[in-house]
């Protein structure tokens, strides 16, 4: 294994037997971590104070339905926050690239999930700025430090996708550059587009 040098331990960035490997920390916010820590004791009081209602059948029959849809939503609130807080404890973003394959997972404590995408459809590396739509679920995230990301690029018909959440423009360059060094990513052109040929 080959490291490269860092300016910022943070990032680990790395020439492995299986290919590059490279490793985000989260970057915590401590008013984030402290913020949701406090709204979580209060999400658990309610969370228990409305469930025993319910097993002891002391909700108002004619409000039963609202009760059951207001616990509904409290209760997927409250995981959504959990998720965040430790995300922002102990998640981190995790880089894989072998062969044609580049793999982007998110996990926390070593339980996360993969998102794989094809080399060879990817193109126009970048970073961009972060933005936010309300239309878009994973906007609402992006504030706790979740989805996201200041690193994009265009994969499969023109879909963006963002990695990187909490990585400065210093420390995105150099996750840029540790992936173009490696790979040949189209520059906004079409994988196969008529008359031109491909990048890679």
């Amino acid at each position: 294994m080959v490291k490269r040098p860092s300016t910022d331990s943070r990032i680990s960035i790395a020439d492995t037997a299986e290919g590059l490997r490279i490793v985000m920390p989260c970057r915590r916010s401590w008013f984030v971590i402290c913020f949701l820590a406090f709204w979580l004791c209060g999400w658990a009081v309610a969370e228990v104070m409305v469930a025993h209602q319910f097993l002891k059948g002391d909700s108002p029959p004619e409000g039963e339905l609202f009760m059951v849809a207001w616990f509904g939503v409290w209760t997927v609130g409250g995981v959504v926050a959990i998720y965040a807080w430790l995300w922002q404890l102990i998640g981190k973003e995790t880089l894989t690239a072998r062969g044609q394959i580049f793999t982007i997972r998110r996990d926390i404590g070593g339980v996360g999930f993969n998102k794989e995408y094809n080399l060879i459809h990817m193109r126009d590396l970048r970073i961009a700025s972060v933005g936010s739509s309300p239309l878009e679920f994973s906007s609402s995230f992006q504030l706790w430090g979740v989805g996201g990301g200041v690193i994009a690029f265009d994969h499969d018909g023109g879909r963006t996708v963002r990695f990187g959440a909490g990585l400065d423009e210093s420390e995105a360059k150099q996750v840029v550059k540790a992936i173009k060094q490696r790979f040949r990513i189209s520059e906004g052109v079409l994988p196969n587009a008529p008359g031109k040929s491909t990048a890679y």
